[in-house]
């Protein structure tokens, strides 16, 4: 059985407008050649019916399309004001604080470039950064921190340290390191800097490490790279008590009870005073004191046994004694102290004095004190 095609309320309405048009022909003006059908015209009526709905929805993507282009260009002028406000006030955060900047920015850089180099080495057990910043007024700093395996040698650990300087961009960032390990007996934890040359690095660990084995202790500290070298106790004066290291870097030693220090100049040259006879005489009068030879000028604290009494001349007159000729001995200056213990006088009369003149000791003051100090060279030179 066949169906019946399904028929839309618009074809009934285009037959019965057809039939009325043919009923009323006869009335109506004859069609042209260019005239249209009523169904032509029901046709083109709702394609016209049907066509208004779809232009408005065309006239309607334009205006979308030209809001959507207007808030993404008022996006991007947004982004761009945000960019330029952000960099100007990182731009006044980092002239405030330089570590914020660049320069911190660097400094960080140079101490991670240099630990991890550090790290690599196999005779590096760790290592690791101590501080990098950039402080307002000093500029980017630097330093890093490695442990050593214990007996690596005095070639290697400047090797170490000239190919971090090679490693490291130094050039605009001041790196130091600071290197801890034992060798030879010695206990050693030094900072050097790394921005010198290599050959320079090298040279310069070299001369300062030169106690190593016959110290027990050597620490050294930046910026002024002065040297603390710590004998302990001896049985004799360290060989090595003379040798140039560091400047103002100081050397330590107890003999017979005498603690003794000395210090080397700008240049890092120790006087060469034959320290032993003066420990000998100082021995004679007290079982323990201390000794300090700073560059030209030797003192002894000590060798009062008793305040009231005050200095003897049994006490003075060997040690002064012990270094007669000033001028072989390279002294300058001679002080002996009329206290018990170092570090209760610091007033300057309590010191007897004694200055070199000619290859010979003269006193240094007058009055009471400088007839004291003369009387203790004349019981000196009856020895």
């Amino acid at each position: 059985m066949l169906e019946h095609p399904k028929i839309s309320w618009r074809y009934i309405l285009h037959n019965k407008a057809t039939e009325e048009l043919d009923s009323n022909d006869s009335t109506s003006t004859p069609q042209g050649d260019g005239a249209l059908s009523p169904a032509s015209s029901g046709i083109f009526v709702e394609d016209e019916q049907s066509e208004a709905p779809r232009s408005n929805t065309l006239s309607i993507v334009p205006d979308d399309k030209r809001i959507r282009d207007f808030l993404k260009k008022g996006h991007v002028m947004l982004a761009v004001v945000l960019v330029v406000v952000g960099g100007f006030l990182y731009w006044i955060a980092a002239s405030l604080d330089p570590d914020i900047g660049i320069s911190g920015l660097r400094a960080r850089t140079v101490a991670r470039s240099a630990a991890h180099h550090l790290s690599s080495s196999p005779e590096v057990i760790s290592a690791k950064v101590s501080y990098a910043y950039a402080a307002s007024g000093y500029g980017p700093i630097a330093q890093v921190k490695a442990r050593l395996k214990d007996e690596t040698s005095v070639d290697q650990a400047a090797e170490l340290l000239a190919s971090t300087h090679q490693k490291a961009d130094t050039s605009q960032v001041p790196l130091s390191a600071t290197l801890s390990w034992k060798l030879n007996g010695s206990d050693i934890t030094v900072n050097f800097s790394c921005d010198d040359s290599p050959d320079n690095i090298r040279a310069q660990i070299r001369r300062d490490l030169s106690p190593v084995g016959e110290a027990k202790t050597i620490t050294r500290s930046e910026p002024d790279g002065s040297i603390k070298v710590d004998y302990g106790t001896v049985s004799t004066v360290p060989s090595s008590i003379t040798d140039p290291i560091g400047p103002e870097s100081s050397q330590t030693f107890t003999l017979d009870g005498w603690q003794v220090t000395s210090t080397s100049n700008k240049n890092g040259q120790f006087a060469n005073t034959p320290l032993e006879p003066v420990i000998t005489a100082a021995s004679q009068t007290s079982t323990t004191g201390t000794i300090d030879l700073d560059g030209g000028t030797l003192s002894v604290t000590g060798l009062v046994a008793d305040e009231n009494k005050g200095l003897t001349l049994e006490a003075a007159a060997p040690v002064v004694h012990a270094v007669s000729d000033c001028r072989i001995a390279g002294l300058n200056t001679l002080q002996l102290n009329g206290k018990v213990q170092r570090g209760l006088s610091s007033d300057n009369d309590y010191w007897l004095s004694f200055t070199c003149k000619d290859g010979a000791w003269t006193p240094q003051h007058g009055g009471n004190t400088g007839h004291d100090e003369a009387a203790i060279l004349q019981k000196a030179a009856e020895l």
